[in-house]
Order: structure tokens, then sequence, then C-alpha cells
């Protein structure tokens, strides 16, 4: 069966975890901005995911019973013991929301805007990532592929959970860990329900050109006739000067 993500039921579970993590965040001084989001469609089943200032810093696997912490590379590790529980709670209520709610909201669909970037400057032979940016989409999920030099490729590939927009639309990274060498072609390929065909970015590697040394060879040229111009008009007026007095 097709996934359907309602957007009635996004908002609802939204707004309820916000408002739930704002009461928990009114005993510690926030720095930073905090979401968390609850999903459930018929197929992909039931995800929580936390975000701290737009980067996720945590997951719920509900399967395993445990909150994974994903926390960005800055700052503080997060934590957040109730999760758990409050994800437990959730599982029930969401699967009555999502049987209430598929009756009478229309499905939406969202094309992504795509971006394809190095995440560190780039230099030869040394390790860097590759971001397959996938912004503005709903609903989840989307398909994200890989390619160096037109072949397929899965290692060093990680992907984010779906992270929320205000407008309740999602966005995704996928990153492929990488040595850069000169000529390398890269692409990542996106696939989602509301595109007509999948669309893909490339990513080329090459060398920054060097220095150049023209600039100094005419300077240097320029100077040294310069100085020998100066030196034979020089000459020629000591000459002019001593032929004068003989005459």
């Amino acid at each position: 069966m097709k996934s359907i993500w309602k957007i009635k039921e996004c908002c609802l579970f939204a707004i309820a975890s916000r408002f739930r993590l704002k009461v928990i965040s009114a005993y510690i001084q926030a720095q930073h901005v905090f979401n968390v989001m609850v999903l459930r469609s018929d197929t992909e089943g039931f995800e929580m995911t936390g975000d701290a200032d737009g980067e996720e810093c945590f997951y719920v696997d509900v399967d395993n019973q445990k909150v994974v912490i994903t926390a960005p590379e800055f700052g503080e590790q997060i934590e957040c013991p109730i999760c758990l529980n409050v994800a437990e709670r959730y599982i029930p209520a969401g699967k009555k929301h999502f049987s209430d709610l598929a009756f009478d909201t229309p499905e939406a669909k969202v094309p992504p805007d795509v971006m394809l970037y190095p995440k560190e400057e780039v230099k030869q032979g040394v390790n860097n990532s590759l971001v397959c940016f996938v912004n503005n989409f709903f609903p989840p999920p989307v398909q994200v592929k890989w390619t160096k030099n037109d072949v397929n490729i899965t290692k060093g590939v990680k992907a984010s959970h779906y992270l929320f927009n205000n407008d309740i639309t999602f966005y995704h990274f996928s990153t492929l860990t990488f040595d850069p060498e000169e000529g390398d072609i890269y692409t990542c390929t996106v696939e989602h329900p509301a595109l007509d065909e999948p669309v893909t970015r490339k990513w080329e590697f090459e060398v920054p050109p060097g220095p150049s040394l023209d600039p100094v060879v005419f300077c240097g040229l320029g100077l040294t006739l310069g100085i020998l111009g100066l030196g034979t008009g020089m000459f020629f007026c000591v000459k002019g000067k001593q032929l004068t007095n003989v005459l």
C-alpha cells in the first residue's frame, strides 16, 4: 500500500511535542532552539526525532527500546531520559489519530529542492564530506542515491532522520565521506513521489590552479628594460656633453 502522510496529523503531533519540550525546558536555561517531531504513516510506522538549531540531536528507537543521541558537533551532549516513555505513549494515540484523519484529509505532495556541496574546503587527498541537502518536501520519505564516476556507491554514506521546517515541509541530509582526487565526479540523485523524474546534482573536483608567474615575469622584464633604457639615455647624454665641449 502506498504510504500516506497526513498533514493535519503532522501538525497535531508537532505542536504537542513542541509544547511538551518547552515545559521541560522551563527548568533549565535554554541557549538553543529545540524541536521534537512525532510522525506516523501506514507503512513507515512511528518516528520521533529531536533537533537542536535545525540539526538532528536524537531519535527514538522504539523497537530496541532506547533513545539514540546524534547530537551536533558543537555544544554539550543532549539527553532526553523521558523521550522513550513519551514515544511509547504516543504510539496508540498515533494509531487512532491516523485512522481518524485518513478518511477526511487529502494527500499533499510538495517536490523537494536539492543541493550538493562539500562540508569543508576541498583539498586533494584530504578526507572530506559531500552533503546532499533535500529540502522543502512533503511527504516523507525520499530516496537518495550516490555515484562516483558513474558507479553506484553506498560505502561512507550516512542519512539523517526527517526534520521539519516551520511550514511542516521536511528536510533531510545525506552525507558521503570521500577523499577528493582530481577528475572525480560525484552525483546524488533524489527520488520523491512529487517528482515526475528523479533530480540529480553533480559535483566535480578540480585542483585549483597555482599562483601565476606571468605578472612577476612581466614586472621583472619591465623593470629590466626600464633600467637599461635609463642607462642608455644617461650614456648618450654624457657623450653628447663631451662632444659639445670638444667642439
